[in-house]
């Protein structure tokens, strides 16, 4: 008799022969995502804060993994390949940061918590047909809240350095009347300076929310300046 593990490597071979793929981390023939690549798809948790200079207010912040190979590679295909089928697994280290956030901030509470993640534009949306952060989000387990909407078109953040970054997101965002009064934690895939994250803050907090910190997938230590003091 299989195991459950040997049924499943049994059904991806036979899977293989009528649907040629590779793994989305490594490029190994023949599966979707291999175990070595799900192996590394790991949570190791971090602590670290952004300071928003112009309201003075700090967002906690719970990273899951660090960007790299193969999450990298799995990101990329998910994101911009429509390999939607490895959400599950990108879920998994991202519902750990989801998890260490809530317990910090309502540790001594009970109150209700809406989760929110940065609006997709209509272009990206028709793009993809799907938000990546809104699936990985849902897959980790929460209910998401659209309280965000998008005032004004903003550049490719990609090409940017990171003040471009900060003037380029300045504004964009504008909170829906439902948002006030709620209790947010944001959520987002990648964090490369944290200005989407901290535009997101500013407008759900000027439209009457508790920004009370957010959980990030993945962050580039490179780009990303920790502001705990």
């Amino acid at each position: 008799m299989w195991t459950s593990d040997e049924f499943k490597e049994h059904c991806a071979d036979a899977l293989a022969l009528a649907l040629p793929i590779s793994c989305a981390g490594c490029d190994l023939p023949d599966r979707n995502l291999c175990k070595e690549c799900r192996a590394a798809l790991v949570a190791n948790l971090q602590y670290r804060e952004l300071f928003d200079e112009e309201s003075l207010q700090r967002l906690p912040l719970w990273f899951a993994m660090e960007l790299g190979e193969p999450l990298s590679g799995v990101l990329h295909h998910f994101k911009e390949k429509g390999r939607t089928s490895v959400a599950k697994h990108l879920a998994m280290p991202l519902r750990d940061a989801m998890k260490a956030i809530y317990h910090q901030v309502t540790l001594e509470s009970s109150y209700p918590v809406t989760w929110v993640v940065p609006p997709s534009s209509r272009a990206s949306f028709r793009q993809r047909g799907y938000s990546p952060i809104g699936m990985l989000a849902t897959a980790a387990g929460v209910r998401l809240q659209k309280l965000l909407t998008i005032s004004r078109r903003r550049a490719d953040q990609s090409q940017l350095g990171r003040m471009e970054r900060f003037r380029n997101m300045k504004g964009v965002y504008t909170a829906k009347p439902a948002a006030k009064g709620t209790r947010v934690i944001l959520v987002d895939d990648v964090l490369t300076t944290g200005a989407t994250l901290l535009e997101c803050a500013r407008a759900l907090r000027a439209g009457g929310a508790e920004v009370l910190g957010a959980a990030v997938l993945a962050y580039t230590p490179k780009n990303f300046q920790d502001t705990r003091r």
